[in-house]
């Protein structure tokens, strides 16, 4: 579930962790649904995650979005969605309003709580919840992503 700007849409991805493919993907905002298959849905699932779906892709790991000079690790707890439980852990702004500069851009962050984990059988890294408010490039934007629910089948 995505919200932003007061407009909440809900994806539904069916995802294939043994060779880390996107099988579909599901869209569904003011009662319009739309279903994507293969490549059309691995790259509406790589453009929903946005910037962590690159720095996932490119580097394997969050990168700039847990850096310790801008975010603190609150800890690991295990969370549930649906039926699937795993250790999730969770970062947050080292202070109110702090500035980020990474690759030329700096932005501003008036929020920020992001988590991440990966689910059992599964070597993939999942966002289990982000808010985000702030500013960059003269831009403001106010966006919540929450995973609500998830299962893992064999």
């Amino acid at each position: 579930m995505l919200t932003a700007n007061s407009t909440t849409i809900n994806y539904f991805f069916v995802v294939d962790s043994n060779n880390d493919s996107v099988i579909s993907a599901t869209t569904a905002v003011s009662g319009f649904k739309y279903t994507v298959y293969g490549a059309e849905a691995k790259s509406f699932f790589d453009s929903s995650m946005g910037l962590y779906g690159l720095q996932e892709y490119f580097s394997s790991d969050l990168g700039v979005f847990t850096d310790s000079a801008y975010f603190t690790d609150q800890g690991t707890t295990t969370r549930t969605f649906g039926t699937v439980s795993f250790p999730v852990t969770t970062y947050v702004a080292n202070s109110p309003n702090e500035v980020v500069d990474y690759c030329g851009v700096s932005a501003t962050l008036t929020a920020y709580t992001l988590s991440v984990g990966t689910p059992p059988g599964t070597p993939l890294q999942f966002l289990t919840f982000l808010h985000f408010a702030g500013s960059a490039n003269g831009s403001s934007e106010d966006i919540t992503f929450q995973l609500t629910s998830m299962t893992v089948r064999s």
